[in-house]
Formats: C-alpha cells, structure tokens, sequence
C-alpha cells in the first residue's frame, strides 16, 4: 500500500516514543501499539479517500496547436466526493514538444471541478498523439498515497505558427500603407481603387491631383490607389531536397511554411485569390485560388504535415501542372533554394518558356552564417578553408540572383528572421502588376 511523505515522517517520529520506552523497560510494546496505531489509520485513510471512479479527468486545448509557439493545455478534474484533494496532475504529451511546468498541482473542491494548465512548445509540423493523464494526491488523512491514470488519448495537429497571424498580417499591411504615405515612395502600378490623400511630392501623376481637397489645404494633394481585388496569387512551395538544409536549427521548408501562411493571410486580406502548390520531382498537393476564412483553413489542412523529400525538383513539371490548371494571369511566389548557377537557369528557363504571361517572384532564404565566416579573421588553416569556401559559395548565389535580375525575374533572397515580412512587402509591391 503506498504511503505518503507525512506517514514516513511520523514513522520516523516513532524514535522518540520508542527511546522513552527503552528507560522505562517498555520498548517492545510502545514500538508495537505506536505502529500497529500508525498502519490502522493508513488503512483507515486509504479506504476514505476517493478512488478513481471519484474523477473525471479531461485534456482541454485548441485542436490546431502552434510549432514554435507556446501552446495552453488546461487539465480538468471534476471531484465527485465529498472532500477537498490537492491532486498533481501529469500528461503524457509525445515527442518533439517542449514542456513547461511537467507537473500541473490542482486543489479541488469537493462536488466540484477545478483546473491547472500547463504550456507545451511543439518542435516540429504534423499530427500527434497527446496519452493518457496521471493523477497523484494524497489521503484525506494525509497517510496514505494514490495513483491512477486516465485514458484521454486524442490526437492534435501541430500548423505553422498561427497565433496572432492576423494581428501580425494587419501590422505589416499598416507598415506598408505607412511607407507609401509618410516616406511618399511613389507607386509604380496603376491602381484603380481610391485608397486614401496625400500630399504632393516630385514624380507624381499630375492627373491624380484632387483639386478640391488642393484648395482646401491651400496645397497640393494627389489621389492614392490601391491595386485591384480580387487578383491571383499562387504560392509554389519547394518540398525536395534542398529545403531539407537547416539554420539555427529549423528547416529552411519550415521557414517557407510560415511566411506562405502570412502570404496567405495578408492576400486574402487584401481581397485576393490564394492558391497553393506543394511539388518536387512531381506536384504533391495542389489548392486552387480561392478567398475568405474558409480558403485559409483549407491552405492550412494542405501545408501542416508537408515533408521534404531527398529527391531532385522538377520545375518544369510543376510550371506544366500550374499552366494546365491556372488559366489566369496570377503571381507565382516560388519558396525554392538554388545551389548553382545551373539549377537558377535551369528554373528561370521555365519561368519564361512557361509562365510567360504570369509575374513571377523567386523566394530563397539566405544563411546569414556563411557572410560571418567570410568577413571573419582566419586564426588557423581550417579558418582559411571555411572562409575560401563561404566566400565561394557567396559569389555562386550572386551569380544566381543576376541571372534572374537579367532575365526580368523578381527574386529576394534574405535571412529566415525577416524571410515573412520582405515576402509579403514584395508581394505588396508587386501586386499593381498582376
């Protein structure tokens, strides 16, 4: 019968009495009643105190849990009996989550429920299976120690990170607005929405001055458009092997995932229709251009449990595929990685031979360490090596992004902390072009 840390202690206690019994002569019979008194009332406690029928236990969570994002998982125990129980609480949570807080402590009233919580971080995309939920709490005499556990097994689906993804979408198109109005960059496309007044500045379409608010502010004021709705923005994800390469540990196809989701947000905010490819040697998952809430969630299902394969991708497949299924003109936003000068010309062939009447933009996310080692001092000759060999591997991806500049490609190539936010200021950018 398991015992409490109480009844340890008052076992121990039993010294004292034992020691007055040793004096006396009566040290026998003062060590049998003290115990025979101390395992009676543990009995006695144990069969008090509920047992597991007295509990129901349940796993409360959003069914979408976040990679990468602090996760709530609330426990929760209704207590059946007619006592109070301090009850410590432990999940059986799956590989790839980083726990917070392992042991979750919940008093709980009696004929009441009561909860704890406890925060999982998960490290990777995909489905899971969070077990069963052990309960450990000790006797209403304090003696006495019970364990049970629970069956609650469900499983979760860990996405990209979507917490506050619309919050964080609606600052970036904030921070666009605020680029376009306070710095007056001037816009290259021929917007046909009224968006918003400006004042004047040099290079500005005379036709868009608004000559009554002109004379109302005794100055110049233009007219400022915003691209139409309802345009077509597809994102092409790369799956193949060459997203498999890691930087600070995260893959750089998990870097695509989430800024393709931010992408996605902020499009479909802005009133466009959103698509999505997932290919390598051949197209693994296709989503149609679509719009609303409903069009978001439907990108999610397809993206969360994507997975890089060690095999070779086939641009020219996936362009095909795109031609046969996308008849209108819509931005292509291609999440790849290009080793060599070979595979850059080898995809910006395709782009012209098959996406000629579409606007592309190549995305590829830059290793920020290899520019450390290159502009670092060389103490010893593996230093000498590393930093010839970064040095070579920046003068490829200079070459790479020349060829698409020289073919009229849009191309970013930037580290994975601002891998979102530039993507989505590009396609901002770029939009009036579609």
């Amino acid at each position: 019968m398991p015992f409490s840390k109480f009844f340890s202690l008052l076992i121990a206690i039993g010294i004292v009495p034992l020691l007055a019994g040793i004096i006396s002569g009566v040290e026998f019979y003062v060590f049998v009643i003290y115990n025979s008194l101390l395992f009676i009332l543990l009995i006695i406690d144990y069969i008090i105190t509920p047992g597991k029928k007295h509990f129901e236990i349940r796993r409360i969570c959003d069914s979408k849990l976040s990679m990468g994002g602090e996760n709530q998982i609330i426990i929760s125990i209704r207590n059946k009996s007619g006592y109070p129980l301090d009850i410590i609480a432990q999940d059986e949570i799956p590989l790839h989550m980083d726990i917070k807080d392992e042991f979750v402590k919940i008093k709980v009233p009696p004929y009441s429920e009561a909860e704890g919580k406890y925060v999982v971080v998960p490290e990777k995309r995909g489905e899971f299976t969070f077990g069963k939920i052990h309960i450990k709490y000790n006797g209403i005499l304090k003696l006495c120690s019970k364990k049970y556990w629970y069956d609650v097994t469900e499983n979760y689906k860990v996405y990209p990170n979507l917490k506050d993804l619309s919050k964080y979408g609606l600052k970036i198109i904030n921070k666009n607005h605020l680029i376009h109005g306070v710095k007056k960059v001037k816009s290259h496309g021929g917007g046909t929405e009224f968006e918003s007044l400006r004042e004047y500045s040099e290079g500005d379409d005379y036709r868009k001055i608004n000559w009554l608010a002109t004379a109302r502010a005794n100055k110049l004021i233009v007219n400022t458009y915003e691209p139409e709705k309802n345009q077509q923005v597809m994102i092409m994800l790369d799956s193949s092997r060459v997203m498999n390469s890691e930087i600070e540990y995260i893959k750089k196809l998990d870097y695509s995932i989430n800024a393709s989701f931010l992408l996605a947000d902020v499009a479909i905010r802005k009133g466009d229709n959103v698509g999505v490819m997932v290919f390598d040697s051949s197209v693994k998952r296709y989503v149609k251009p679509g719009k609303g809430k409903g069009q978001l969630q439907l990108i999610a299902e397809n993206l969360y449990n994507v997975e890089e394969n060690f095999v070779t991708a086939n641009y020219k497949g996936a362009l095909s595929y795109l031609n046969q299924n996308q008849k209108r003109r819509c931005l292509l936003c291609i999440f790849t990685e290009l080793f060599n000068v070979q595979e850059a010309v080898s995809l910006s062939t395709a782009l012209k031979n098959l996406a000629g009447y579409h606007v592309p933009l190549v995305i590829t996310i830059k290793d920020m360490r290899l520019y450390e080692i290159a502009n670092g001092f060389a103490k010893n000759s593996e230093d000498i090596y590393l930093k010839a060999a970064s040095i070579r591997l920046i003068d490829e991806r200079e070459k790479i992004q020349k060829i698409f500049h020289d073919s009229g490609i849009s191309v970013i190539d930037v580290p994975p902390d601002k891998l979102s936010v530039e993507t989505v200021n590009k396609y901002l950018q770029m939009k009036a072009f579609i």
